[in-house]
């Protein structure tokens, strides 16, 4: 019954909401910010993995607007003939080593030491963030030495959420996941070697079957403006102009 009244009232909340922005789970904590401080409409927001959000997109889901972590799952949009137009690039993430309490100044040397026994990542097959984990795994050469540590989340939140609750010692994520935290002064990072990961470019649709059009068209816009700017920057996303 609790899962019944749970399920209604976010059917609910989408149906009063001016736009749906269907985003990635890396994209949580910025774009609540954001979406407080936008004062055009009322924005309801879905996070997700990537990779599900288009898969439901596909089935048909109610968005209006698709926020990805990457520009490949958009693009697929585009071209399953779903999209209003073309990717439109809308931020760029880092990927970071995050742990609670290790010293991660040696960065995969950390990861195959005897004081790690579980890695998070996110699932590569859904999440960017989890498949540019692996990316960097792989060229730093050291995957084979610790697959058997990795421990996935069903998305990038999941994945981060396992080094919060002390179910794996250090976690491979956005900056903008724990950015909060990290001003905080919660837990330790650093960041990956960028030449280990294809950029993470973040690209945005409207989407097709959208009924609110101008009011999605309104919000997009308003993700390249100084206020936005300023929360994506706090967050640890710079934004593409």
């Amino acid at each position: 019954m609790k899962r019944l009244l749970v399920a209604f009232f976010s059917c609910a909340a989408l149906l009063f909401a001016d736009i749906t922005v269907a985003a990635a789970a890396s994209y949580k904590n910025a774009l609540t910010e954001l979406v407080a401080a936008y004062k055009d409409g009322k924005v309801e927001t879905v996070f997700a993995a990537s990779g599900k959000l288009t898969q439901q997109i596909g089935e048909g889901a109610p968005f209006d607007v698709f926020m990805s972590a990457d520009t490949k799952f958009p693009e697929t949009v585009v071209k399953n003939g779903q999209a209003e137009g073309a990717v439109i690039l809308t931020v760029e993430n880092k990927l970071i080593f995050w742990g609670k309490s290790l010293d991660l100044k040696k960065g995969f040397d950390v990861l195959t030491g005897k004081n790690v026994k579980h890695i998070a990542v996110a699932n590569p097959k859904t999440a960017p963030l989890g498949a540019a984990a692996i990316q960097a795994l792989e060229k730093a050469g050291v995957y084979d030495k610790i697959k058997d540590k990795l421990v996935y989340g069903e998305d990038i939140a999941q994945a981060t959420a396992y080094v919060e609750n002390g179910n794996a010692e250090v976690g491979i994520t956005g900056y903008s996941v724990v950015a909060n935290k990290i001003a905080a002064g919660e837990g330790k990072f650093e960041y990956v070697d960028s030449k280990l990961y294809d950029p993470l470019y973040y690209g945005t649709v409207i989407l097709k079957s959208t009924k609110k059009l101008d009011e999605a068209k309104k919000f997009v816009a308003f993700l390249k403006s100084d206020t936005a700017v300023t929360i994506f920057n706090k967050h640890g996303l710079s934004v593409i102009k």
